[in-house]
């Protein structure tokens, strides 16, 4: 299914699929974790723009949503909005090591930030737009000092993981490594702006923590902008074709605009 909401101009950006940014080891040998890039139209080898990683949740076993309609319209969307839109796989299934996953995602930026003349990226501009379980993913970008990272998205999000099956200590390590809002509660550097998308639908598991996230930004005087689906759905830029989905989702091209095109 595709996203909810187009822009002029999708079916004209340039995609560039299946660029391998590493290779890891996997049950059954190597495998090849890889990338897509969407292009605005038109442009040329000299050009170079800002670019918005989006990063994607996580399923049992899966690694790889490059192929879903909303990735794939979104990847479109930015294309045509003016800026490079990154899709890519990682090792972020509920079943195998969390810890990957972060390895993957510094990779990743490492990888396109090191291409970034090949891949037409302004390295010094990126945004990062995370989706349901890649929430936690965010956590590198809120962490530390990230000068490059000039906006921080967040739809429907995770923003603290339960590692309750493993020891008081080794949770909170994962949580320290693997929750935005522990980032959030000990930031004492420059954040970059935050938007928050939230569905009212969704359980508790998910907008408890993510209310805490918010209030804690608040409370540190952080830039951030929540929206709220009260009808909305888990994916309600999937699911729910209504007013509301497309004006949250328009407001976050606003945010990133302003982020990513402004000084």
């Amino acid at each position: 299914m595709p996203c909810v909401y187009s822009v002029p101009g999708m079916d004209k950006v340039q995609a560039r699929r299946d660029i391998v940014y590493k290779t890891v080891e996997g049950p059954d040998g190597k495998i090849d974790l890889k990338l897509d890039l969407y292009t605005p139209s038109g442009a040329k080898t000299t050009d170079r723009f800002p670019a918005v990683i989006l990063i994607s949740g996580g399923g049992a076993g899966d690694h790889d949503f490059r192929d879903a309609g909303i990735y794939l319209s979104y990847g479109r969307i930015l294309g045509a909005s003016g800026y490079v839109a990154i899709t890519f796989a990682k090792r972020f299934g509920r079943d195998g090591d969390p810890l990957e996953g972060l390895t993957d995602f510094n990779d990743l930026v490492a990888y396109i930030r090191g291409h970034a003349a090949q891949f037409q990226v302004n390295p010094g501009r990126m945004a990062f737009w995370a989706f349901s379980a890649g929430g936690s993913l965010l956590s590198p970008v809120l962490s530390d000092m990230r000068p490059y990272a000039r906006a921080a998205l967040c739809f429907y999000c995770v923003t603290d993981r339960d590692f309750s099956s493993l020891s008081a200590d080794d949770a909170q390590k994962l949580r320290e490594r693997l929750s935005p809002l522990v980032q959030i509660e000990r930031a004492e550097y420059a954040v970059p702006p935050i938007f928050v998308a939230r569905a009212g639908l969704d359980g508790p598991g998910i907008n408890e923590p993510l209310g805490r996230f918010v209030t804690a930004a608040v409370t540190k005087n952080l830039s951030i902008e929540m929206m709220n689906h009260p009808d909305g759905h888990h994916g309600f830029d999937l699911l729910d074709a209504d007013a509301r989905s497309r004006e949250i989702i328009q407001r976050a091209l606003e945010f990133i605009k302003a982020r990513l095109d402004g000084n």
